[in-house]
């Protein structure tokens, strides 16, 4: 190869290199799962949803996705629009608020100081295979007047219906969804 080739072969690379587009990153939520509400008008009681605890390995902006038993990864491209334990804080209140008829429930974010009710969640595990399904398995407590009312275990699997990392995230969201229905339930 001529000596003028071999300088300018590698810078040629070099310039290639520079113009490619680096990956876009997609950011998801999660989105209530709307029932019915049986009133409206002005709010009976509130409910304040927080702190939500989430496991480390998945208290991150990234999804995490398992790929076997003994291995997950981490999608750098593929991330949480804010906090995991903060999005599914606003996702159990909006449902709980579709849930509890005559209840205004914020997250712990939100303005919830002074509300009637506070629902504490430990999330122990926050699972998604791909193409299968996701499970999330927690405990989670109603606290009324400073006494615990009521403490509960959810471990719920839902599957994921279509292909992509969306899909993940709806079924998540079903799976608080039916969380919060078993918070309602036990509320009531």
């Amino acid at each position: 190869m001529p000596p003028r080739a071999r300088l300018i072969l590698p810078a040629a690379i070099l310039a290639l290199a520079a113009c490619r587009t680096p990956p876009q990153e997609t950011f998801y939520t999660l989105n209530p799962v709307p029932e019915p509400t049986e009133s409206g008008g002005r709010a009976r009681f509130s409910v304040t949803v927080g702190p939500v605890a989430v496991p480390e390995m998945v208290d991150r902006p990234q999804l995490v996705v398992r790929r076997s038993p003994n291995r997950v990864d981490v999608l750098e491209h593929h991330r949480w629009a804010q906090p995991l334990g903060a999005e599914i804080a606003r996702v159990l209140a909006a449902d709980l608020s579709s849930r509890l008829g005559g209840a205004r429930a914020v997250s712990a974010a939100g303005r919830g100081e002074g509300a009637d009710y506070r629902v504490a969640v430990d999330i122990e595990q926050f699972d998604a295979v791909p193409g299968q399904d996701v499970t999330v398995r927690g405990a989670w407590s109603v606290r009324h007047a400073g006494a615990t009312l009521c403490k509960g275990r959810s471990a719920l699997r839902e599957a994921v219906q279509a292909d992509g990392y969306e899909a993940l995230a709806a079924a998540y969201a079903r799976a608080l969804a039916r969380m919060s229905a078993e918070i309602a339930d036990a509320m009531r």
